[in-house]
C-alpha cells in the first residue's frame, strides 16, 4: 500500500505563515486517512518524523516572496535529476531536514509566497486562494 504523507510547515498567529498549515487542515478534512496528515513548526526532527516510512511526502510552507500567493513546487530529492530546488526557495529548517533525514522515494516541496508574517495579522487573500488551489492538487 502507497503511503503518502502531506506536511503543512507554519505558525497560527504570524499572518500568511499559517498557509502550510491550513493545507494540511484541509486535506486531513476532505481525505480523511488517505493522506498521513502533519502540521508541524519546521523543526527538523519534526519534519523527518512526520515523513517517516512515507512513500511519498509533500511539504508546504510559506516564504516571503514578490508576488503574494504564487504556488511554486519543487522535487528536492537526489534521485530526480534536474527537478531540484533552489535553495533560497526553501526554509533553512526544512533544507537541514531534508539534508539530514532518509527521504520517502518521492517528495515534493511546495511553497507559497507570503506577503505578510507579523504576529496576529490575518492571511492575507492571495495566500488564503493559493491554500485552496495547493490542497486541491493534492486531493486531486
Amino acid at each position: 500500500m502507497d503511503t503518502r504523507c502531506v506536511i503543512g510547515i507554519g505558525c497560527d498567529d504570524h499572518g500568511d505563515q499559517i498557509a502550510g498549515l491550513l493545507v494540511a487542515r484541509l486535506v486531513r478534512c476532505v481525505a480523511g486517512d488517505r493522506f498521513h496528515v502533519v502540521e508541524s513548526s519546521g523543526a527538523p526532527a519534526e519534519l523527518i518524523a512526520g515523513w517517516s516510512g512515507a512513500d511519498s511526502a509533500v511539504i508546504v510552507e510559506a516564504m516571503p516572496g514578490d508576488e503574494p500567493g504564487l504556488v511554486q513546487c519543487c522535487q528536492p530529492h537526489p534521485r530526480v535529476a534536474g527537478a531540484g530546488c533552489s535553495s533560497a526557495r526553501l526554509s533553512p529548517r526544512l533544507r537541514e531536514a531534508l539534508a539530514l533525514g532518509q527521504l520517502p522515494g518521492h517528495v515534493t516541496v511546495v511553497t507559497i509566497a507570503g506577503q505578510c508574517f507579523a504576529r496576529d495579522a490575518t492571511v492575507t487573500p492571495a495566500v488564503a486562494s493559493a491554500v485552496e488551489r495547493v490542497a486541491d492538487g493534492i486531493l486531486a
